[in-house]
């Protein structure tokens, strides 16, 4: 995620709501800050490709994270 974010001068938060924006979710993100409205502008302007997606979703896979969300079935 920091690499994409660096390509894109974003941080590794926005790569992750950007994830989570292009999956159909809406994020629920704590803003404490005005920083953080900043970031999550940053996030909305962040297309990622599908070659992204699957990548991002692979490394999270091998690092053992899951990423469906509960309402997701899993594929037999």
């Amino acid at each position: 995620m920091r690499a994409l974010g660096e390509d894109r001068g974003a941080s590794v938060a926005d790569v992750a709501t950007a994830w989570a924006i292009a999956k159909g979710t809406t994020p629920i993100i704590g803003v404490t800050r005005a920083g953080h409205v900043d970031g999550l502008v940053r996030a909305r302007g962040i297309r990622l490709t599908g070659e992204e997606i699957t990548e991002l979703e692979t490394l999270a896979d091998a690092a053992d994270v899951d990423t469906r969300g509960w309402w997701e079935q899993e594929m037999r």
